[in-house]
């Protein structure tokens, strides 16, 4: 028989039929394409000893100023720092309850199979089923130790006043104790796992359906993002959903969690919602669909005098200020330059007296008289189309903390016109790219007194999700809700031969779930999303890259739901299931916990062929094989003994185009149309392998599902000839 090259076009084609790519791969899971030839994909271990909580939504990794790496971990119950192998919780505290709200709130129980549940009682605890709270200073109570007391633990709300905790004790008496200096620390409200709809109170529309009903058109509530930046050593974050702004500081401990930007010294009108934040390329600290700024100012009072002592300044004042810890006051008239200005008080000694912080240590005499104003910065309503951008000072750089608009400084805002909410922002080149539902436009820095200027780039655009995005080379990707579109200086759609089986099998109402990343080293633009179908996924398990360099396509199953490429790490990192996991790390799928590694089972099927249009059967003897088995393991990692890898190759014929390659249809039901596969097993010593295999149509598998396997799949050959025209 002749010997024909089993050589076909790199990439998956699921747009057209199986017939109709002919010449081309037509399924695959957890393969690339590597100068044209498809090979498995590199395995993963896990980076992380202890289970994160939640599911995670971010990943973050940078550089300290040591060139130490680190990274800022977000789930939708809590915030993290990792290093290296280990968590710290930073997750903020939303409220602190000190006696005598706490005092004796602990009642034990003696209920059969509850006898370790307490029900604390705070008036007011704002918290909500599945958030955590801290207890200090407890005593022992019914049994319960006070060991078993001071933990953390994630509540189960019963009412506004109440809610229970699930502790390690054995209660032998119902009793309600604790002690009078009980401190309860409550971390901020958790998020949703996943978006959901409800038909709640408040859930609906205003003036929609009967007042005081539950709405009867479902709402959405999105699950909670989280978006990070860092400002040198330190990690600033925001919550979506109208969120604040946290601030948190490096220490080499990592023992202190992050707390409200506002709450910093200095800071000034910082919004107090926000759907993302991020530093523009000129350093300012964006906030993309902001609450607006406002200002109210008292009339002038009288200074009597203002004495300095190093940097900070004392203040005092004809009368009473009636000013507290962290207002702001405005100082101008007959005083000094070095002291007037906007300030921060910092401390309050007496009535008539505040101190604040000067800008720089001053030589100029003391005021004497002058005049100062009381400003108040409150949020303003919450605008989704409002850009709001913190100071930056040409001296000492960035101030992520100072937002209110000055002459002296280069805080400000600006509105996008285009659509009715921004949705995300990415930073490209030297300026940042702003999306809403229905536009992208560029933002620019024009060091100017406007500082910034927006440009529209289309009108006509849109993005799946807050992270639907990945930017390389220079050139921004993204997935919209019908095409995948790159910005390289003007915004293209790309040409996908798996759009129609991507955005047919996908589940829209967890468009924010989808995370979009890059694997640089393979020129690889990757987003994972949640399937659709009869039962759509709630959870991220399927993924389609863009191999921007060889422009091709392909497809798999897999739950990552972050992804970082690898630079500042040695490897790209991933999430899931509460573990970080290096990516291209080795062969196989590395489990956490010291757990036995496990196979990673890939395959590559290719579109069927056929020989004279399909006229003509086809008659297969043998195989020869080139598979590439490089990085493969030498030694089994499970049983340790020699390892020979090898994979699997399939050859499946059929009479007719409409017989299946799979088992099952569409509806489950087994299928039985005539399809028949012969199978041969290949290894690195294998010079070719006897598969014999008749039909009108073929095509051909290779598959691995052992551990310790890494393939590459080259020019094999195939003896093949006419063999008449009946069956």
């Amino acid at each position: 028989m002749p010997l024909s090259k089993l050589k076909f076009k790199p990439g998956i084609n699921r747009d057209r039929t199986d017939l109709a790519s002919m010449g081309g791969w037509y399924d695959g899971n957890l393969v690339r394409f590597r100068d044209g030839y498809p090979e498995k994909l590199g395995g993963w271990q896990a980076e992380t000893i202890t289970p994160y909580i939640g599911e995670a939504t971010k990943l973050y990794v940078y550089a300290l100023t040591t060139g130490a790496e680190i990274a800022g971990l977000a789930t939708t119950k809590k915030i993290y720092i990792r290093v290296g192998t280990t968590l710290f919780d930073i997750t903020p505290i939303r409220a602190t309850f000190i006696t005598p709200a706490t005092n004796n709130c602990f009642t034990t129980n003696t209920t059969v199979g509850t006898t370790g549940q307490v029900l604390v009682t705070i008036v007011g605890h704002g918290a909500e089923t599945g958030d955590f709270v801290t207890f200090s200073g407890s005593v022992a109570v019914g049994g319960i130790t006070a060991v078993q007391l001071d933990k953390e633990f994630e509540v189960t709300v019963i009412s506004d006043n109440t809610f229970t905790i699930q502790t390690a004790g054995t209660a032998t008496s119902a009793a309600t104790g604790g002690g009078t200096n009980i401190v309860a620390a409550f971390q901020i409200n958790i998020g949703a796992d996943s978006s959901v709809a409800g038909y709640g109170w408040g859930a609906g529309t205003w003036s929609r359906g009967v007042w005081g009903g539950a709405s009867t058109t479902p709402a959405i509530v999105n699950v909670r993002l989280v978006f990070m930046d860092n400002f040198n050593n330190d990690l600033i974050f925001n919550l979506n959903n109208e969120g604040s702004i946290f601030y948190w500081t490096y220490n080499s401990t990592f023992s202190n969690r992050a707390v409200l930007l506002s709450s910093l010294p200095g800071a000034i009108a910082v919004p107090q919602k926000t759907e993302k934040t991020l530093f523009a390329p000129s350093g300012h600290l964006l906030a993309l669909g902001a609450s607006a700024y406002s200002e109210t100012a008292t009339a002038g009072a009288t200074i009597s005098g203002i004495v300095s002592t190093g940097t900070t300044a004392t203040v005092t004042t004809a009368t009473a200020h009636g000013r507290a810890i962290n207002d702001y006051v405005f100082l101008f008239g007959q005083i000094t330059t070095a002291y007037s200005g906007t300030y921060q008080i910092i401390t309050v000694p007496s009535a008539t007296t505040f101190t604040y912080t000067l800008l720089a240590s001053t030589t100029s005499p003391a005021a004497t008289a002058g005049s100062y104003q009381a400003i108040d910065y409150t949020a303003g309503d919450y605008d989704p189309m409002l850009i709001r951008f913190a100071d930056v000072n040409a001296d000492i750089g960035p101030k992520p903390e100072v937002w209110n608009p000055q002459l002296a400084n280069s805080a400000g805002f600006l509105f996008v016109k285009e659509g009715s909410r921004i949705i995300t922002g990415a930073n490209v080149r030297q300026e940042t790219l702003i999306w809403t539902d229905t536009s992208l436009s560029t933002l620019q820095f024009l060091g100017t007194a406007e500082v910034f200027g927006l440009q529209l780039l289309s009108s006509d655009t849109n993005i799946m999700g807050a992270n639907a995005y990945a930017d390389v080379n220079n050139n921004v990707y993204w997935m919209g809700t019908d095409n995948f579109f790159v910005y390289d200086g003007r915004v293209n759609v790309l040409k996908c031969p798996l759009t129609r089986y991507v955005f047919e099998d996908i589940n829209r109402a967890q468009s924010q779930l989808i995370y979009g990343g890059t694997n640089k080293e393979f020129n690889e633009v990757i987003w994972f999303y949640c399937s659709g179908g009869v039962t759509p996924s709630t959870s991220i398990d399927r993924y389609v890259v863009y191999n921007y360099r060889d422009d091709i396509w392909y497809y798999g199953q897999l739950n990552r739901t972050t992804w970082f490429d690898a630079g500042i790490s040695r490897f790209p990192l991933a999430t899931s299931g509460g573990y970080i996991y290096s990516h291209e790390n080795g062969p196989n799928n590395g489990q956490p916990l010291g757990a036995a590694p496990l196979a990673i089972s890939s395959y590559i099927e290719s579109a069927f062929m056929d020989i004279d249009e399909g006229e003509q059967f086809m008659l297969t003897k043998r195989v020869i094989p080139d598979v590439d088995f490089t990085a493969s393991e030498s030694f089994n990692p499970v049983t340790g003994v020699p390892l020979t890898p090898a994979v699997d190759m399939a050859i499946a014929v059929t009479k007719f185009p409409g017989a299946a390659t799979s088992t099952t249809d569409a509806a489950g039901a087994t299928l039985t149309r005539g399809v028949t596969t012969a199978t041969g097993t290949i290894d690195q010593y294998t010079d070719q392998v006897f598969i014999r295999a008749r039909g009108r149509q073929m095509n051909f598998k290779i598959s691995s599902n052992t551990v310790g396997t890494q393939w590459q799949l080259g020019d094999s050959r195939v003896d093949a000839k006419p063999d008449g025209l009946r069956g």
